[in-house]
C-alpha cells in the first residue's frame, strides 16, 4: 500500500465516478480501477459497491475514506515541515527538563531563544533527569536540562547552576523556627524522597546527607516529582530537600531552612546534556541562551 493508492481512493470517494476521478488524477480509467482493486485485495474487504448506480462506498469504504484523508493530511503536513526545515525556513527544538529547572534557568533561556528565533517550533517535555538519558539516545530530545545527570556515552554535559540544598519542613515542625538546622536533628522526622526512580541521583545525594551526619533516616514516602514531595511535607508527613532556587519560588505553606554542620556544603547541580555530534544550529543557539557553563565545565 502506498500514498498514491490512498490518493486514488480519496478522489474516487469524492467523485463516486471512475471516469471523473481518473480525469482528475490524470490517469486512464482502467489504471484507476486496477489501483482500487489492488487496494481492496490488500485490505481484504470491498470498499466500493460497483453494482449501485450512482457508485457508492461500502460501510468499510466510508470508514477507510475518513481515515485515509487524515493519513494524507498528516503526511502532507510532515512533508511540508521537513521541506521548510531542510531549506532553513523553519526549525524545531526538543527540550527535556526536570521541573526544578523551571524555578531557575529555563524560563529566561526559553524567553531569550523564542525572541531570537520565533519561527522555531519548541517541543517541551517535562521528565525526570534519569528519563532524559533514553530520550537523548532515541533522538526524542535535542537537549536535557537535569539535576545531577549521569555520564552518557556520546553526550556532552556541563553544569549551569550549582546551589545549596535546603530542607523543607512543615510550618509547625519544632525546627521550623530556626534559621539553620542540622541533619542529625531530623533523625526522628520521617523522610520524603524523590524522584521515585531506581537510578535517581538527587535521591542519592539526599541519602548521603544523612550518611555523612551518621544518621539512618526513616523513609516514609517516595514521590515521583518535587511538588508532590513538598505537598506531603505541607501535610505534615515528613521532611524533604530541594535546591535553593526552588525555595526562592516555593510555597508559603512550608518552611525552607538552610543546613548547618555536616551536609551544609552539599551542592545540587543543574546541567545541560546533549549529543556531542548533534550539529543542529538551533541547539547551539539555545545553548547560547543558557547561563555560561560553570568553570568546571568542559565543552
Amino acid at each position: 500500500m502506498n500514498f498514491r493508492s490512498l490518493q486514488c481512493f480519496i478522489i474516487l470517494a469524492e467523485e463516486l465516478n471512475f471516469s471523473r476521478a481518473a480525469e482528475r488524477l490524470h490517469i486512464a480509467q482502467p489504471a484507476l480501477s486496477q489501483q482500487i482493486r489492488l487496494l481492496e485485495e490488500r485490505l481484504g474487504t470491498q470498499l466500493v459497491d460497483r453494482a449501485r448506480r450512482p457508485l457508492r462506498l461500502t460501510e468499510a469504504g466510508q470508514y477507510f475514506s475518513t481515515e485515509a484523508r487524515q493519513i494524507l493530511g498528516s503526511w502532507e503536513q510532515a512533508s511540508l515541515g521537513a521541506q521548510e526545515i531542510g531549506i532553513g525556513r523553519r526549525g524545531w527544538l526538543s527540550i527535556g527538563f526536570t521541573r526544578s529547572a523551571m524555578y531557575s534557568i529555563l524560563p529566561p533561556a526559553l524567553k531569550g531563544f523564542h525572541h531570537a528565533y520565533p519561527e522555531v517550533e519548541l517541543k517541551l517535555f517535562e521528565m525526570l533527569t534519569e528519563e532524559q538519558t533514553d530520550a537523548l539516545r532515541d533522538l526524542r530530545i535535542h537537549v536535557g536540562i537535569g539535576r545531577q545527570p549521569l555520564d552518557i556515552p556520546g553526550c556532552t554535559s556541563y553544569p549551569l547552576l550549582r546551589e545549596h540544598i535546603v530542607a523543607v519542613l512543615a510550618p509547625d515542625h519544632p525546627l521550623a523556627g530556626r534559621k539553620k538546622i542540622r541533619i542529625a536533628e531530623l533523625e526522628d522526622t520521617p523522610l520524603i524522597l524523590y524522584p521515585k526512580h531506581h537510578n535517581a541521583q538527587f535521591k542519592r545525594t539526599v541519602q548521603s546527607l544523612y550518611r555523612d551526619a551518621g544518621v539512618t533516616p526513616f523513609v516514609a514516602h517516595q514521590a515521583y516529582e518535587i511538588q508532590t514531595a513538598i505537598a506531603l511535607v505541607a501535610a505534615g508527613l515528613g521532611v524533604t530537600f530541594v535546591g535553593e532556587s526552588v525555595a526562592r519560588h516555593g510555597r508559603t505553606d512550608v518552611a525552607f531552612r538552610h543546613l548547618a554542620g555536616p551536609g551544609a556544603a552539599q551542592w545540587s547541580t543543574l546541567a545541560a546534556t546533549f549529543r556531542t555530534d548533534d550539529d543542529s544550529p538551533h541547539l547551539r543557539a539555545f545553548l547560547a541562551c543558557l547561563p555560561r557553563p560553570l568553570e568546571s565545565a568542559t565543552l
